[in-house]
């Protein structure tokens, strides 16, 4: 009898480190390191096969669309795709000021890109993790914009184009805006060369800010939503048949069904946001230095 419950215990703890471990793996990165001894050199394997995969899928749908497209009256996803160009199209005109015609291009590819990735976490929790798991990945994270690495990249691109078109449209007022705002035009003319450095130390935190709001804001959502898909699979997550066949167990998972559906409606609507939201403060922001300058 003794023996008998060693061995229950110690099928009990197995089941224990088994589900712990498998959430610790979800919440870990394949990652490929060129140096161990420097962090910054190192490269997210999962986040670049996923963001690569979702790229190749746009593309190759976007050329499969363009032999289908019809004059007239569209129907299937050539209609489906106006809809979003035209939502797509109206967002620029209603924030964008001047015409740019890379603009609603552009605006197009971060929504549609960024939802795509957002919306993979709709999947089983574990399911692409297992996948890749068997194809001899160490730990494998599905959903790209889950990875702080990405929503930075992005939003350093977009601050990188607020740059250039700052310095190519109006590069003096750029300049000069960069010095003598907000307090050089409050104080007396002796004091400006003192204000000057402040003023350049509160505009560069100003601009460094747009880019950190815009990728934390996309991480911290999506992160947060994948922890709770976690928490929902951990907490109802029957460990053996005989506790799935039960009543607990059966109430359990509908339970948990049930949960993780309206989760799973809820999350799609939180990443078609934080897309919506992300392409929508890109507008906002190249609009900014296309405006013209007043005198």
């Amino acid at each position: 009898m003794a023996e008998h419950g060693h061995v229950e215990q110690g099928l009990m703890e197995g089941h224990a480190e088994e589900h712990g471990a498998t959430i610790a793996d979800h919440l870990e990165y394949w990652t490929y390191k060129f140096d161990d001894s420097n962090p910054f050199m190192q490269i997210h394997v999962d986040t670049m096969i996923m963001t690569t995969t979702i790229a190749l899928m746009l593309i190759g749908f976007a050329l499969w669309l363009r032999g289908k497209i019809t004059e007239g009256a569209p129907t299937g996803a050539q209609n489906f795709i106006e809809t979003i160009v035209d939502f797509i199209n109206d967002t620029v005109d209603n924030n964008f000021a001047v015409h740019n015609p890379w603009m609603a291009p552009l605006a197009f590819t971060i929504f549609v890109f960024i939802f795509l990735c957002n919306t993979i976490d709709i999947l089983p929790a574990y399911l692409i993790g297992h996948i890749a798991h068997s194809f001899g990945s160490p730990a494998f994270r599905p959903v790209p914009t889950n990875d702080l690495n990405l929503p930075l990249a992005m939003a350093l691109s977009v601050f990188a184009m607020t740059l250039y078109y700052e310095l190519k449209l109006k590069p003096l007022h750029f300049l000069k805006d960069m010095v003598n705002e907000p307090f050089t035009s409050l104080v007396p003319i002796w004091a400006k060369p003192i204000v000057m450095p402040i003023n350049l130390v509160l505009k560069i935190v100003e601009e460094v800010a747009k880019p950190l709001s815009l990728s934390f804001r996309l991480f911290g959502n999506m992160f947060a939503g994948e922890v709770i898909f976690l928490l929902i699979a951990f907490l109802l997550f029957s460990d053996s048949v005989d506790g799935l066949m039960s009543v607990g167990g059966i109430i359990g998972e509908i339970l948990g069904f049930v949960i993780a559906l309206g989760w799973s409606f809820f999350h799609m609507f939180i990443g078609l946001l934080q897309a919506f939201i992300f392409m929508t403060l890109t507008v906002v922001y190249l609009s900014m230095t296309h405006q013209p300058v007043e005198h």
